[in-house]
């Protein structure tokens, strides 16, 4: 019998939640099945390229395309999943190389691990930027703080005169947030009573976003005030693009640890 610590669908190979020991570790908007395509929340995969840098779609074409689903199955506690996406030279006309595309995902106890895999397939080699979109949950952003970040440099859409962050801990306004880490340390995310663990392998960045107020109201797909319950904290590649030859492969990993903290 299959666990169901994980909730996913096919499409994008998106991860929509993952409940550890009681703990619903990722946000999911209530709307996301009245509108087509990814949903807003989960962990979408993000390839071949990452937000706008780059001539393709937001974010790339896979987390659009269906996953083919090889495992989803259970066994000393451990709950497994395993999609593929094989892309052909010639099947997307903006992207022309062949791709295999690999998410891995395993969830116990109190721990989730993603394990995101790029295969150059075809006969070229091709780069690309992306990585992993996770829609961390928490009980309200404007008390929510993350740590770990202390001494980073960074780039803020928002903010261009910030360059470091000079803070112990990144806290949260009303106002949109969208910045570009250089670095991918371990982080700590402080939520209420709950603690999470975020470790990253092989992604040379974090990105954090929130859409803030203001920026929530064009979010179609996002009720109103739920701009409050999520932080993305992304593990990217986007300054440096990862270049692949022919028959070579990457390799990019995620650790979500719950921990609860002390009163």
């Amino acid at each position: 019998m299959v666990m169901t610590l994980l909730t996913h669908r096919p499409l994008g190979a998106q991860v929509l939640q993952a409940d550890l020991s009681g703990t619903p570790v990722f946000y999911c908007s209530p709307l996301a099945s009245q509108f087509m395509g990814p949903a807003r929340g989960g962990v979408p995969v993000l390839f071949p390229q990452f937000a706008d840098v780059g001539p393709l779609v937001k974010h790339g074409f896979a987390r659009n395309m269906d996953w083919t689903l090889l495992e989803h199955g259970a066994d000393a506690g451990q709950e497994r999943l395993h999609y593929v996406l094989e892309i052909a030279k010639g099947d997307v006309s903006v992207w022309p190389h062949a791709v295999r595309l690999e998410l891995e995902v395993w969830a116990q106890g109190q721990r989730v691990d993603f394990r995101f895999t790029v295969l150059n397939t075809g006969d070229s080699e091709f780069s690309f930027t992306g990585g992993l979109h996770p829609y961390f949950a928490v009980d309200d952003s404007l008390q929510a703080r993350v740590l770990g970040l202390q001494g980073l440099p960074v780039s803020d859409r928002y903010q261009p005169e910030l360059t470091r962050q000079d803070e112990a801990e990144l806290q949260f306004g009303e106002n949109i947030v969208e910045r570009l880490y250089a670095g991918s340390p371990a982080l700590t995310l402080l939520s209420g009573a709950t603690r999470l663990k975020l470790t990253a392998s092989n992604f040379s960045e974090w990105m954090v976003w929130n859409p803030g107020r203001e920026g929530a109201q064009a979010l179609k797909d996002l009720p109103d005030g739920d701009w409050r319950q999520f932080i993305c904290i992304e593990p990217v590649r986007v300054r440096q693009p990862v270049v692949l030859a022919v028959g070579e492969k990457f390799v990019g990993m995620l650790g979500v640890e719950v921990e609860e903290r002390a009163a």
